[in-house]
């Protein structure tokens, strides 16, 4: 039987493991014998390659029976703020993960296998560390040849890691002839797949699931993906009129011989960081390394010239992880695991093995330093540095009725300073403190591309924490009386949406939009500044 024949592949093809399940990956990376195919550039103008000759492979089924139904109803539901923030993102990716596919002669459907794995968030985390759009373990990752490290994830790169998956799916088809089977397999890994297969003599999905022959999520995993599938390709049939859609990403590459600072460039080109970081989702923080003897580095389209002049003055001293997220560095202590240090910090163990390039099955050692989410709220952060970082030089007593003498400590006094962490970066100082890379730059003459150095002495400059300036108004009386406190501000960054922002500031968008006076939301462009109103003012 033809289905036999098909299923032997799976040894000559090596396919084991699979995005969420591993079984035989022991979380260290496998050599590659090549790369990971890549776009060097990307328009919308890009023709787009041709269909497919095979019309049976090309189609993936829509079948709609109770099991789609229910998932329907989920999205239209209980699961319909997802379902909007998943639409929005999928156009930025859309048009590109679907050139990937064609021109690997894939379907342009499995693209909304990444929104039911990802939402199209390269920052994605699953319980199990599955990461990125299409969510690969370390070990199918590395199979697949993407480059994990300390300072590189390309299962965040949306062309690398579609490319990946298209690699894997090419496999899957190949042993199944079947797409749902192959989705089955993705989900759960082929062998178990081919093992219900061979003792139940059919490849009909629907069948094996009413046997209960796969796990629960296996099961739910094709209706899901359909019920995606149907709502994505016409979402106002199903309610979804309103979403507030992302631009569709464009980009060139500049081929560089020296790492650099993304965040210096940014600034030096004039553009967003958070943009230029989404164009480049595949490094971990600040520093882009070379791989091998070149650096691929996205850059917005048409902008060669002032790329490459960039790149130029903001290659780093040292080629180190910078964050670009809040971090705080924390010593393992005695009796410590990842768990009970996801449960102090609020976050998960995956993201902890994410974030710090941990490897199941590698032992953590008492002292060794880990990057753990920093939860302080802001306003904690800056008098605390007030308190301790910026505390003024101690001086001798001074009699009662004297005048102090004039010296360098007593202008020092008023002054306040910030000593270099491991992780920060001018942007993310500026931002805790509410003033400027130029403002700090110049305080502390620092030249443009300098790289900080962790234990730098930085000069901040003087406002309400205490110090005389224009923060600190004066009443009839003569009582110091602080003003209003600034209103929040969020910068809109690369996927964000108003929904999206909505939920994390725990606010209504109706509110968001009536106090930034928003008419139409499909008009937020990254680096827009939006005013947060109070929480209080909900109630």
């Amino acid at each position: 039987m033809r289905w036999i024949c098909n299923l032997t592949l799976v040894g000559a093809l090596a396919l084991s493991g699979c995005a969420h399940k591993n079984s035989s990956s022991n979380g260290e990376n496998v050599d590659n014998a090549a790369a990971v195919k890549d776009l060097q550039s990307f328009h919308l103008s890009d023709p787009e390659a041709p269909e497919l000759v095979d019309r049976e492979l090309n189609i993936i089924p829509t079948e709609v029976n109770p099991m789609v139904d229910k998932w329907v109803n989920y999205f239209q539901g209980k699961g319909r703020r997802h379902m909007e923030r998943y639409l929005a993102r999928s156009t930025r990716y859309e048009k590109l993960m679907k050139k990937v596919l064609r021109e690997n002669g894939l379907p342009e459907d499995l693209f909304y296998i990444a929104l039911i794995e990802s939402g199209f968030s390269s920052a994605a985390v699953s319980h199990a560390s599955a990461v990125g759009y299409w969510q690969f373990i370390r070990g199918t990752g590395s199979r697949y040849g993407l480059e994990i490290s300390k300072l590189v994830d390309e299962r965040r790169d949306p062309v690398l890691a579609t490319q990946a998956a298209a690699d894997y799916f090419k496999g899957l088809y190949s042993v199944f002839g079947s797409w749902y089977l192959a989705m089955a397999s993705y989900n759960t890994g082929e062998n178990r797949v081919k093992r219900e297969v061979m003792k139940h003599e059919t490849r009909d999905f629907w069948e094996l699931s009413r046997r209960a022959r796969f796990p629960k999520e296996t099961m739910n995993y094709v209706p899901k993906f359909i019920a995606a599938k149907m709502i994505g390709k016409d979402p106002a049939k199903y309610g979804f009129d309103d979403i507030d859609y992302l631009p569709p990403i464009e980009y060139d590459t500049v081929i560089l011989e020296k790492p650099v600072n993304m965040r210096i460039m940014a600034e030096k080109m004039n553009y967003n960081y958070e943009d230029f970081k989404a164009l480049n989702p595949k490094f971990k923080g600040e520093i882009a390394p070379l791989k091998g003897d070149k650096l691929d580095l996205r850059i917005p389209a048409g902008q060669r010239e002032l790329a490459v002049a960039a790149a130029a003055d903001s290659v780093p001293e040292t080629v180190e992880y910078i964050a670009d997220v809040d971090t705080q560095v924390y010593k393992i202590r005695r009796g410590d695991n990842l768990s009970t240090i996801a449960r102090r910090f609020r976050t998960t163990v995956a993201y902890l093995r994410d974030l710090n390039d941990i490897p199941k099955g590698r032992r953590l050692r008492v002292g060794q330093a880990l990057y753990v989410p920093d939860r302080t709220p802001l306003r904690d952060r800056r008098e605390r540095s007030a308190r301790t970082v910026n505390r003024p030089p101690k001086m001798a007593p001074i009699a009662a009725g004297s005048a102090p003498a004039a010296s360098s400590s007593a202008a020092d006094s008023v002054n306040r300073f910030h000593i270099v962490q491991s992780g920060d970066s001018l942007f993310t100082i500026a931002r805790r403190y509410g003033t400027t890379i130029q403002e700090l730059s110049r305080l502390n003459n620092l030249r443009r591309g300098r790289v900080l150095k962790v234990g730098m002495r930085l000069r901040l400059p003087t406002d309400d924490l205490g110090s005389p300036g224009k923060s600190q108004n004066r009443s009839a009386g003569g009582q110091g009386r602080m003003t209003r406190p600034r209103p929040r501000i969020h910068v809109v960054r690369a996927g964000e949406n108003l929904t999206g922002i909505a939920e994390r500031y725990s606010i209504e968008v109706t509110a968001l939009k009536k106090r930034n006076k928003i008419r139409n939301p499909a008009h937020i462009a990254a680096g827009a500044r939006l005013i947060i109103p109070p929480v209080q003012a909900q109630d």
